[in-house]
């Protein structure tokens, strides 16, 4: 029984911490283009590329690890 409980507990923790960083990445993101559309220059769209780029590879690197990516292209 207290195996069972670990297992579900880990899995859940997996789930939610594979969610949290998804969803983190969109909501920095979106603030981050707010802040570029606020006061546009060059600079700022340079920085929200490089932010949405690392983003994105900090993501797929993430499904990747875990076997998601493999099954989607599939």
């Amino acid at each position: 029984m207290d195996a069972a409980i670990v297992r579900f507990v880990r899995l859940a923790l997996e789930v939610i911490t594979d969610r949290l960083i998804v969803i983190l990445a969109l909501l920095t993101s979106f603030g981050l283009g707010c802040w570029t559309m606020w006061g546009m220059g060059w600079e700022r769209v340079a920085t929200l590329a490089i932010y949405v780029i690392f983003c994105y590879l900090t993501v797929r690197t993430k499904e990747r690890s875990n076997g998601k990516l493999s099954e989607r292209t599939e």
